[in-house]
């Protein structure tokens, strides 16, 4: 039984960091506009999508506010969201780059914003910025892995190591 419980456990504790590193060094062999709709399907079950521009190979998903600790901001009334110091607006850039072999890869690369007490204009925070919230890596991370296993079937096996 006690087996049973902590198989149960760790199952839910989310993707390992392996898992993750197999998805965000994948290629695929799938035509890139292919893989990019295929993307934006898999991006659409967890966040809207925002301006799509096929010509680049990327989309980047609307903007969605949440708080410092990563709780979603729902809109109020009119539709406007209540931003406190702290809040962050994040979205990702979805890119689809092909490759020199035929095929593709695809990468996500978080776009985030702060809110800063007694300030107008909101900070940019790039993905390695010490300030930037734990979360949004993490989000990134799991769109990462949700496209991999969209996409599970066109995976390029990686070579073998001797």
């Amino acid at each position: 039984m006690r087996k049973l419980v902590l198989a149960a456990v760790l199952a839910a504790c989310g993707p390992s960091s392996q898992e993750v590193r197999t998805a965000k060094l994948a290629t695929y062999k799938i035509g890139s506009s292919e893989l990019l709709h295929l993307a934006i399907d898999a991006t659409k079950v967890a966040y809207p999508i925002g301006e799509i521009a096929e010509d680049r190979l990327e989309f980047i998903t609307a903007p969605r506010f949440y708080s410092s600790t990563g709780d979603l901001e729902s809109p109020g009334a009119e539709g406007y969201v209540q931003l406190r110091p702290g809040s962050v607006q994040v979205q990702f850039i979805v890119q689809v780059a092909p490759t020199a072999d035929g095929t593709a890869a695809v990468t996500v690369t978080p776009k985030t914003f702060q809110k800063l007490s007694g300030s107008p204009k909101p900070r940019e925070l790039q993905p390695d910025d010490p300030y930037l919230p734990p979360f949004v890596l993490g989000r990134a991370d799991a769109l990462q892995l949700d496209i991999y296993h969209r996409a599970q079937q066109f995976v390029v096996p990686p070579p073998s190591s001797p």
